[in-house]
């Protein structure tokens, strides 16, 4: 089930224009996964990862890699997620 673009912009608190249109529409199983991870520990790693380049300097070889936009919206939600925000209940 693809999450509904309502979902994200509560879930990230982010504005209509950083919303990662892209990154929703070509990869929903990231954009998942990425609303999954959200309000976790286990968020910053996602991320970080996802921007990571194929096999140079140790990145990842078994993906193709993302388009330029799509890798900026990955960037733009890496910042998003940096900024303070109030924890969440466990």
């Amino acid at each position: 089930m693809m999450v509904s673009r309502e979902t994200i912009l509560q879930t990230l608190k982010c504005l209509p224009n950083q919303y990662p249109q892209l990154l929703h529409e070509k990869y929903p199983h990231i954009m998942e996964k990425i609303i999954e991870l959200w309000n976790s520990p286990d968020g910053e790693d996602y991320l970080n990862d996802l921007l990571q380049p194929n096999g140079r300097g140790g990145g990842r070889l078994d993906r193709l890699g993302f388009s330029e936009k799509v890798w900026w919206e990955i960037y733009r939600l890496n910042e998003l997620y940096k900024k303070p925000r109030p924890k969440s209940a466990k």
